[in-house]
């Protein structure tokens, strides 16, 4: 595999499933158990509204990349604009790295993007909900998002830690770039911090 480990590598680990503080069926039960979530780009917003709506239930939050404000009015355009094509083509490869390609759809759906934008604003709105430690790791140089989404995040997050990590060698695909492993070490840590082991 090119883009990273095989899939036959992998294994997931719940903390909150296979090694509960707390075995049970119910909510109360549930919210003692610890849980943290990470994503790249709109998987980093995802993690923040993740975190605001379900601030029980998440004890830490790992956003890469993540976009709360698009700032762009070709994207803009594209969001609430009439008479546009079905599909625009795709964003994908923005990565330091010039040996690795990412696998990225070649075309993107022009309605997405009036759902990354209302993601994107409310996710925002949300930041002060979001109660948990919140590591934001933001690539200085990312032809994607842009990079002032990183201390708006953690300027608007309401935990009462909220840190950032500026990237210095790898663009928008930051998780099979030059500072994949610095990330990788990076989560670990914060969720070992987060988890008490």
């Amino acid at each position: 595999i090119s883009n990273g480990a095989a899939p036959s590598r992998m294994r997931p680990i719940s903390y909150g499933k296979e090694r509960p503080i707390a075995v049970c069926s119910e909510e109360s039960g549930f919210a003692q158990n610890r849980r943290a979530v990470t994503g790249l780009s709109m998987g980093g917003t995802l993690t923040l509204f993740t975190a605001a709506s379900h601030a029980d239930v998440i004890k830490g939050a790992i956003p890469i990349n993540a976009v709360v404000h698009i700032g762009n009015p070709d994207m803009a355009g594209l969001a609430f604009g009439r008479g546009l094509p079905d599909t625009v083509p795709g964003i994908g490869s923005d990565m330091k790295d010039p040996d690795t390609k990412e696998l990225a759809y070649a075309e993107v759906p022009v309605p997405a993007f009036r759902q990354v934008y209302a993601l994107a604003a409310v996710t925002q709105d949300l930041l002060p909900r979001i109660k948990c430690p919140t590591l934001v790791i933001t690539s200085r140089e990312d032809h994607v998002v842009n990079p002032e989404n990183g201390p708006r995040i953690v300027a608007g997050v309401g935990s009462n830690r909220a840190e950032l990590v500026w990237l210095e060698n790898s663009y928008h695909v930051a998780t099979i770039d030059h500072d994949k492993a610095l990330i990788a070490k990076l989560a670990i840590e914060f969720i070992r911090s987060i988890a008490g082991r």
